[in-house]
């Protein structure tokens, strides 16, 4: 029997592994609170009302849902250069948002350290590592990385997005023709093996990691 997990701050539900117990605004907020950015942390509660009601049930009955900058088409939150404007992915070390890059007027995706400065020197050492790691690889079929920095204590760096859906949520709907299936095994296999060629290996390669354009 699958125990659900919830958010030991708001009650929301959790997915499985859940870092700190808590999902990611209430995580991104608690990390903000403690490193004493009282500013930040009032600017992830008024400004991500809308994905705390998606992932926080509880913030929903909000009073400030009603003017939330997200539902007027304005962003999330502005990090230095970057506008973050949905949330797309989030995992063990970080989130994932679609945003608007104002220098380029572009559409990046842009992964936040959850925690920030709350996080441990060795996180923030392995979240750094990852996008450097990743900023080394040049084949078209692994996403670029682009801009690496820090913005009121959180890590974050920018890479391209990839609109579209990834391949566990293709084929939860239906099963994929041989043709179809062996033309995404050979682009993954071909990307990997480019990967390991570098000395990189990935540890997390699964469906829901492959994004399809």
């Amino acid at each position: 029997m699958k125990m659900v997990q919830h958010c030991e701050r708001c009650g929301a539900s959790l997915s499985v592994g859940a870092p700190e117990g808590m999902c990611p605004v209430c995580l991104l907020m608690a990390g903000a609170e403690a490193a004493g950015l009282e500013h930040l942390a009032q600017r992830f509660g008024e400004q991500c009302v809308d994905k705390a009601a998606e992932h926080c049930p509880a913030a929903a009955s909000d009073e400030t849902a009603v003017d939330s900058p997200a539902i007027a088409g304005k962003p999330l939150l502005v990090m230095g250069d970057y506008e973050l404007l949905a949330e797309i992915g989030h995992g063990g070390m970080g989130a994932v948002y679609r945003a608007r890059q104002r220098s380029l007027n572009r559409i990046v995706a842009v992964k936040v350290m959850l925690g920030g400065q709350f996080a441990s020197r060795a996180a923030m050492a392995r979240f750094r590592a990852e996008a450097e790691t990743a900023a080394q690889l040049q084949h078209p079929n692994i996403v670029a990385i682009h801009d690496v920095g820090e913005h009121d204590g959180l890590p974050f760096f920018s890479m391209d997005y990839v609109e579209g859906q990834d391949l566990a949520e293709l084929t939860r709907r239906q099963p994929l023709s041989a043709q179809t299936a062996a033309g995404y095994v050979q682009a993954i296999a071909e990307a990997t093996h480019y990967a390991h060629q570098q000395g990189v290996l990935h540890r997390d390669l699964k469906p829901s990691n492959v994004i399809l354009d």
